[in-house]
């Protein structure tokens, strides 16, 4: 057994990293470690070819621990000149698992990653449930943010909130008591009362350590040559030293294309970018933009390099989704209208293109997260590759999962880890709200409400209180 794991994860180095997740997902819900550590962390692995940037971490891991921040009660991460791609969520991520930061916050860590429309009212809920209160029954924000308060208010805890988009939106996850913090991450939301970090792309020397990372050969240890790592060179600074975009680059290395020709081409399409951008604006080009011109390039790259057209489809179905959701191999069969072998072969390719980041889930389970940017990037593939508006769209994933009802129930559906997190969403935005007043009417055999039945079964309640509350009821 021990050889068959060691030759799988020579074949596929997230096997590692999935493994080693693992153990430390089960260090850190050892209520009594010996050690001290914290007792859950729900935060994301890190990625399989993350690079340390001490200067950043190490300082950052100050500001949270100082006792101006305990005085402020929050961190704000942003980005500089608000850039996307940049690795706020990742240098959050390995804040969180930091055995110093682990060992200050004995209470736990919680992670609530937001998006430009948050649930807000489903996070405050999971955490409560997670202090292990599964008796409350939230009927609104301000309840749920109350009780979290309460139940925070002896604790030593760490609340990320990420990707913030509207300063309001972090209000709710600021109660914790004295010896909690709340560390934000976002591109450019100006968050009150908080101390603050303006995070910079990474230094040469880090862009090609992370290439030299991703490309380095698992099986045979092979390193870049002195001439790829030349080329390594122009191509971090070609992309603007951007994480996301580094990735993405490395991605069609590995897939057999050129040095010479990746350049050339990502050369062609940076200057295509700025000269439609420069058709809007007659003003040079900011640095900034030059750098997001580059992240613009490094996308439409990689939608190049999806060599079948169904996978190009597959990436656009993903744009129908609400941003920073998990994706789970179950729910990809329905999302795709397929079987579960070919969901997981589809899902593994997009992620080896680093077009999907790995899941936040701590469960064994594998699962998948679409960055914001690539989100974006999917939405607007779906008139392009599917034939079908944004409201079409959402109707024919509704249909797929019609089928799996019994009788037309929803509430009858299998649980994927997902739709029942999102079907409301997704009903909204098919424009079939008469299906969601015929849900609040559903009954099971034994006559009891049958949405609230299967919300109350997936400690989801906040779900049935929130679509009762907009609905009016």
């Amino acid at each position: 057994m021990v050889l068959e794991v060691e030759a799988a994860a020579k074949q596929n180095p997230e096997v590692v990293q999935s493994i080693e997740h693992l153990v430390t997902t089960s260090e850190n819900y050892n209520i009594d470690n010996m050690n001290n550590q914290t007792r859950f962390n729900q935060a994301p692995p890190l990625p399989p070819y993350y690079v340390e940037r001490p200067e950043v971490s190490q300082r950052l891991k100050q500001i949270l621990l100082s006792q101006e921040t305990a005085k402020a009660g929050t961190l704000v991460v942003s980005a500089i000149y608000g850039l996307g791609g940049i690795g706020k969520s990742t240098l959050a991520a390995a804040l969180a698992h930091d055995k110093e930061v682990q060992s200050h916050f004995t209470d736990g860590i919680f992670w609530a990653t937001l998006g430009q429309q948050p649930d807000i009212l489903s996070f405050l809920s999971s955490w409560i449930q997670q202090l292990g209160d599964y008796d409350f029954k939230p009927i609104n924000t301000e309840a749920a943010s109350l009780q979290l308060k309460t139940l925070l208010s002896d604790k030593k805890a760490l609340l990320v909130v990420d990707d913030v988009w509207h300063p309001d939106h972090v209000e709710p996850f600021r109660v914790g008591g004295d010896g909690c913090r709340v560390l934000v991450t976002t591109r450019e939301a100006q968050v009150k009362d908080a101390v603050t970090y303006d995070l910079d792309v990474m230094t040469p020397n880090q862009s090609l350590e992370l290439l030299a990372s991703c490309l380095t050969n698992e099986i045979t240890n092979k390193k870049l040559t002195n001439q790829e790592l030349e080329y390594a060179e122009t191509l971090a600074k070609t992309v603007g030293y951007l994480p996301l975009a580094l990735e993405l680059a490395a991605a069609q290395v590995r897939d057999g294309i050129s040095w010479q020709e990746l350049l050339g081409e990502l050369e062609d399409l940076i200057v295509g970018v700025e000269a439609l951008d420069r058709l809007k604006a007659e003003e040079e080009p900011s640095d900034a933009k030059r750098k997001n011109y580059s992240l613009v390039a490094s996308f439409n790259l990689s939608l190049k390099g999806l060599f079948d057209d169904d996978r190009l489809k597959n990436f656009a179905w993903l744009g129908i989704l609400p941003e920073d959701v998990t994706i789970t191999e179950t729910m990809a069969t329905t999302l795709w209208d397929c079987n579960l072998v070919e969901a997981k072969d589809t899902l593994r390719y997009l992620r080896q293109k680093a077009l999907l980041l790995p899941g936040l889930s701590t469960t064994p389970d594998t699962n998948y997260r679409l960055h914001d940017l690539l989100h974006d990037l999917a939405r607007s593939l779906v008139q392009a590759e599917l034939g079908l508006s944004i409201t079409e769209a959402h109707q024919q994933l509704l249909e797929r999962y019609q089928t799996k009802t019994d009788k037309g129930l929803w509430h009858t559906l299998p649980d994927d880890a997902y739709i029942y997190n999102h079907l409301i969403w997704h009903l909204e935005k098919a424009k079939k709200i008469n299906e969601i007043h015929q849900l609040l009417k559903e009954e099971t055999p034994a006559g009891d409400n049958g949405w609230y039945w299967q919300c109350e079964r997936q400690g989801k309640t906040a779900n049935f209180s929130r679509m009762y509350r907009e609905l009016g009821q």
